[in-house]
């Protein structure tokens, strides 16, 4: 259950005549939008949560390791959706993993995240935000100026990496978490080689084994396993070798 509140000592009359004095000031707020809420004691705080997707996921939404958790606070998929959410954790905006990471938390506190929970000395027990980002003033902001991007097919990620705005780099580890063309496009061409993998554009663990492997049966290597650099990129995309 949660703390704080419930046998509160009785305020004095001169408090409950300074709270009164601060009513027109209080209602000029609200009807500025610029009100704020005080949270319940012992309630758990927006920076709580920033430190906990900073020691889960390095504070990335998109990240996508190929371990089955995804996401800034690496919810599996089958939280996710018990939660009421489609799709993957780290697909979804950063306000909506927010949200669903505010409503598992009123739920079941911080026991979802253990390790994190006790690292990081998370111990409120209180409600989450009332507000989060996704319906606050701030968060809607974000979403009106912040354009919608396309999702990612084969012939954009074509088209990306025949832009002059591309810079191409080695597919590796370090690039897991973000969506690129050119992890789109080498993991179609794996596809059509009959390798089993999901082509979604992020270079997880399920795509580095396999470039492992690959490396593995031809002989051809970028110096690091699990790695795609130019000659790997040259014998499975510009000159696919028949395997």
């Amino acid at each position: 259950m949660p703390s704080g509140g419930r046998h509160r000592a009785p305020q004095h009359p001169s408090t409950v005549r300074k709270v009164l004095r601060t009513t027109g000031a209080v209602t000029a707020l609200v009807s500025s939008g610029l009100a704020v809420t005080a949270a319940p004691a012992g309630a758990a705080t927006a920076d709580d949560f920033a430190k906990l997707r900073q020691c889960e996921s390095g504070g990335n939404y998109q990240i996508n390791t190929g371990n089955n958790y995804y996401g800034a606070y690496q919810f599996d998929t089958g939280t996710w959706r018990g939660l009421g959410y489609s799709g993957l954790p780290s697909d979804a905006p950063s306000a909506l993993q927010d949200e669903a990471a505010y409503k598992l938390y009123n739920s079941r506190g911080w026991s979802p995240w253990p390790s994190c929970a006790a690292k990081m000395g998370l111990t409120r027990n209180g409600p989450a935000p009332s507000s989060s980002a996704g319906t606050s003033s701030a968060g809607a902001i974000e979403r009106a100026i912040t354009p919608a991007q396309p999702a990612m097919t084969l012939d954009r990620a074509k088209a990306l990496l025949d832009s002059a705005d591309f810079t191409g780099t080695t597919l590796s580890s370090a690039l897991s978490g973000e969506v690129r063309p050119d992890a789109y496009v080498w993991q179609s061409e794996m596809r059509q080689k009959k390798f089993i993998l999901q082509v979604d554009g992020r270079f997880g663990r399920e795509s580095q084994g396999l470039a492992s492997l690959y490396s593995y049966l031809t002989r051809v290597d970028d110096g690091k396993a699990g790695v795609v650099g130019k000659n790997l990129w040259d014998v499975t995309v510009t000159n696919p070798t028949v395997l």
